[in-house]
């Protein structure tokens, strides 16, 4: 009898620990300590200003050499104009290279920037403790991303019935400067989307079932920073890959 009513009470300080341990409060922004260089921010969040500053480093790398071998060369695209006065030609038997679809990959950009502003709303329900606008709006979020790289698919591959993909016409990886560094940088960003999409997901499941709750909003604010980062350097890669006009071939001699 004894020992019955002592396993009871092992297993009930079990139990109790556990619930102590589920219910375990969590520090809010306002609560954290100040500190003399990072004041209030959070372990997690100097760490992740310091990755996103890193990443930014890999894209300024690969859009600097993107610059740079766009300006030294006597052609970018292979175009009618570079076909008739170099006799370039575009992959898989094609006569030239495609252009950029500028209006599609625009409405992209687009969307992408709205799903950056429904990850601000995001954040501020989650401040509020709200958490059906959270797990709405992370929602919005969610789709925004999956639609873009749904449209960056089939911007490279094609879909059927709706029309061919850049590679189907002739802008092949590998053929020039111009396909490489467009794939290479585009692909690159498009890695991270995925990425977001994955990480916003998981904190999605989580606002689902209540662990933010409690007040603690810094994993929402810390997701909330790489989608922005996201979102602003893909403006940055639109401006530079598909709105910076391309200037007419130069042939030996002067400009063609």
């Amino acid at each position: 009898m004894t020992a019955d009513v002592a396993g009871h009470d092992a297993a009930h300080g079990q139990h109790d620990d556990h619930d102590d341990h589920h219910h375990v409060h969590r520090l809010r922004p306002d609560e954290w300590p100040e500190e003399e260089l990072y004041a209030r921010a959070s372990a997690g969040k100097v760490g992740m200003w310091i990755f996103l500053l890193s990443d930014a480093l890999m894209f300024a790398g690969f859009l600097l050499a993107y610059g740079i071998m766009r300006g030294s060369q006597p052609y970018w695209r292979c175009s009618e104009l570079a076909a008739e006065l170099i006799g370039c030609t575009g992959a898989h038997g094609h006569a030239v290279e495609p252009a950029l679809g500028i209006n599609f990959t625009a409405a992209l950009t687009f969307l992408l920037i709205c799903s950056s502003v429904s990850m601000v709303f995001s954040f501020a329900a989650a401040q509020e403790n709200d958490r059906k606008g959270l797990v709405k709006w992370l929602n919005f979020t969610i789709a925004g991303g999956a639609l873009f790289l749904v449209g960056q698919y089939y911007e490279y591959f094609g879909i059927p019935g709706l029309g061919p993909g850049l590679i189907a016409e002739g802008l092949v990886f590998g053929h020039s400067g111009y396909a490489s560094t467009f794939y290479l940088i585009t692909s690159f960003h498009g890695c991270h989307v995925f990425s977001g999409v994955v990480y916003l997901s998981v904190i999605r499941w989580r606002a689902g079932r209540g662990d933010f709750d409690d007040g603690y909003t810094s994993e929402v604010e810390l997701v909330g920073l790489f989608w922005h980062f996201v979102d602003l350097v893909w403006i940055i890669v639109f401006t530079l890959i598909y709105l910076v006009p391309e200037m007419p071939p130069l042939v030996a001699g002067g400009a063609g």
